[in-house]
């Protein structure tokens, strides 16, 4: 088992060492036919995707906590993620999110979000 700083949780990419503010909130994002995030609406805005987002992913076992295996056919549940940066505009402050999905959750979940220094 892999072990992750304080404010890194499990399935985060290596040097994830911004400043976070951990959310769990419903996301609402729209995909390009390629499967690459393109845009997402937080809090009443549109969140343009910028530059190139990172995507992985994470499995845990069905007999940790918080874990249920589907109907008992699987003993991996993944979890996939995505990190970005957005901006509302071209004069918005750049914010870096990170979402993810899990076959638990009928949405894509924003997890956590982080000012981008340089913007």
């Amino acid at each position: 088992m892999t072990t992750h700083p304080m404010n890194t949780p499990r399935g985060s990419p290596p040097g994830s060492d911004a400043a976070w503010h951990v959310l769990d909130e419903p996301a609402v994002i729209r995909f390009l036919p390629s499967g690459t995030p393109l845009a997402l609406r937080w809090r009443g805005s549109i969140w343009q995707i910028i530059g190139n987002p990172v995507s992985w992913s994470s499995s845990s076992s069905w007999w940790e906590p918080d874990t249920t295996a589907l109907g008992g056919r699987e003993s991996l549940i993944r979890t996939r993620f995505w990190r970005f940066q957005a901006q509302t505009g071209p004069a918005s402050p750049v914010l870096e999110f990170d979402i993810s999905a899990n076959p638990r959750w009928q949405d894509w979940r924003l997890r956590r979000v982080a000012g981008v220094p340089g913007f």
